[in-house]
């Protein structure tokens, strides 16, 4: 679907002085030092959890979770500090295969050149979406934080001033899986997307270090992704706490590429969410653990893993990640009802087109969306 483009990306939300946010405060990184939550360590991280007798949780769709988190879990180290396996920020290691010269460059000075290459590349590697925009250094984090079972290490995160561009890569999840959540196929689908994302911004990455400029793939480390993701034209907050996307709807995940590489940036989009979001609400009511708001958004943090001064939805963290404990895997319900949550089809975009240029038919729209039965979980046994 088409989307207008906006002056304003991420920055639309802010509403008050802010600063750059400490990783440090990440929900998946409190269990680790801050001893309110200190019991998820062991019952999130370290517990193994058995196989039901129940569709979604037994040895086969376990086995399928773990192998979909392979290549994030071992080789890449996204949800960590950085800087590390896949996500190293330079790679120096020995080829096995015939390479560019060390010493080459492309020249910098017709970006409008460069840019589709750049976009071509990402796609070939497996982005479904890719956008560029100037890097706005209020999105990196102040301090990046290392896990470890005794408090782990924060560090002051310093990206060296010629980083002037992101890349942000939008990696589609499984439909069919995100349909069973809170299942482990919504897991599966999420721990793939994870792997892909790695995958994807290694070789990008590896792709920019060949034409002669440095590149520093990321995963959810080093610098918040949602609102690289938002300057780079990939879509809208949501009230779910997730972006949405005009062609996948909040069924993505997200990462990103720092360069010294001059870019053409794209323009941030509107396509509606923010209207229709206003009174869908169906996320926050289906939400187990009722850990997304009800009502318009606001300026009030609910505790430390939000970000102040940005007029949103704030999700409370600190009651959903127990959920995924109890779960025995994660959640992705707030996915699986979203309405953008759709496949390509010809009534999916002609109501995607209505609810960019006629928002007065939006309660029409989610009428539809609940009469048809869209966003019911689906059972595991039909995922195989």
């Amino acid at each position: 679907m088409t989307s207008c483009a906006v002056k304003e990306g991420a920055s639309r939300y802010i509403d008050g002085a802010i600063t750059r946010f400490d990783q440090k405060n990440e929900m998946f990184n409190r269990p680790f030092w801050d001893p309110a939550f200190k019991d998820l360590y062991q019952r999130f991280y370290m517990d193994t959890v058995p196989p039901k007798n129940l569709p979604g949780y037994d040895l086969h769709d376990q086995a399928l979770v773990n192998a979909a988190w392979h290549l994030e879990s071992h080789y890449a180290h996204g949800t960590n500090s950085g800087n590390h396996g896949v996500y190293a920020w330079d790679w120096t290691r020995r080829f096995d295969y015939p390479r560019v010269p060390s010493g080459l460059k492309i020249p910098a000075e017709h970006p409008e050149e460069i840019t589709p290459y750049i976009k071509s590349a990402a796609a070939f590697f497996g982005a479904s979406l890719v956008g560029m925009c100037e890097l706005d250094r209020r999105w990196l984090y102040s301090k990046s934080y290392k896990k470890d079972p005794n408090g782990g290490t924060s560090e002051a995160l310093q990206i060296p001033e010629p980083f002037k561009w992101a890349i942000a890569v939008a990696v589609e999840m499984d439909y069919g899986g995100v349909g069973c959540a809170p299942a482990s196929p919504a897991s599966a689908a999420t721990g793939l997307g994870y792997s892909k994302m790695a995958f994807t911004t290694g070789l990008l990455a590896q792709f920019i270090r060949g034409l002669g400029y440095q590149a520093i793939p990321c995963g959810n480390d080093t610098a918040l992704s949602i609102p690289i993701a938002i300057d780079a034209g990939l879509g809208e907050m949501a009230r779910n706490g997730l972006l949405v996307t005009p062609g996948f709807g909040p069924r993505v995940r997200l990462a990103k590429i720092l360069t010294d590489l001059p870019l053409i940036p794209d323009q941030p989009i509107e396509f509606g969410v923010w209207d229709f979001c206003m009174i869908c609400e169906k996320c926050a009511k289906k939400c187990p653990s009722r850990s997304l708001p009800l009502g318009p958004p606001h300026s009030t943090p609910n505790n430390i893993s939000n970000r102040e001064g940005v007029h949103i939805w704030h999700i409370n963290a600190e009651t959903c990640l127990p959920f995924w404990a109890q779960n025995g895997t994660d959640c992705s319900v707030c996915i699986r009802v979203c309405p953008f949550n759709k496949p390509p089809g010809i009534l999916h975009d002609l109501v995607r087109r209505g609810i960019k240029n006629l928002p007065w038919l939006n309660r029409w729209f989610l009428w539809g969306d609940d009469v048809m039965g869209y966003g019911k979980k689906k059972s595991a046994r039909r995922f195989w």
